[in-house]
């Protein structure tokens, strides 16, 4: 005996689920993006007094510059980081993508991070929204 479906019970179509799928999709990509930008597009949306006095942006290098010391931040030490920052323009995430751990002079990664992690900017708005951004950072010991 089969199974037959009765009249009153109706299952959407191939193209109906297919729409609703592709909704779904598209809506929560939107809402877990984050825009990509370069540092130089970051810092230029610094808040006054955004950065902790520890840190100084150099635009012409775009660059973090930290004043040295001979403990978190010897002279000429530099680290790469990755940033990542949320639609009220806090930094969320600083991680150290750095990969030469062999110079005798290393910043100590979590001292930077926690710096780091002290940086507000303000929100990029993408139209009428604010998004999350994601950057990199290059930071130096002067």
């Amino acid at each position: 005996m089969r199974f037959q479906w009765k009249t009153d019970d109706t299952i959407p179509n191939g193209r109906v689920i297919c729409a609703i799928c592709l909704f779904l999709f598209f809506r929560s990509s939107s809402l877990l993006a984050s825009t990509d930008v370069t540092s130089q597009e970051q810092f230029n949306r610094l808040m006054p007094g955004g950065l902790p006095v520890q840190l100084h942006y150099n635009p012409d290098r775009a660059s973090l510059e930290l004043r040295a010391d001979d403990q978190n931040c010897p002279t000429s030490a530099h680290g790469f980081f990755e940033l990542n920052i949320n639609s009220r323009g806090e930094v969320t995430g600083a991680r150290d993508v750095g990969r030469s751990r062999s110079i005798p002079k290393s910043m100590a990664v979590q001292w930077v991070r926690n710096i780091l992690m002290q940086i507000h900017f303000r929100p990029l708005r993408l139209g009428s929204k604010t998004t999350s951004v994601h950057t990199f950072a290059s930071v130096v010991c002067q």
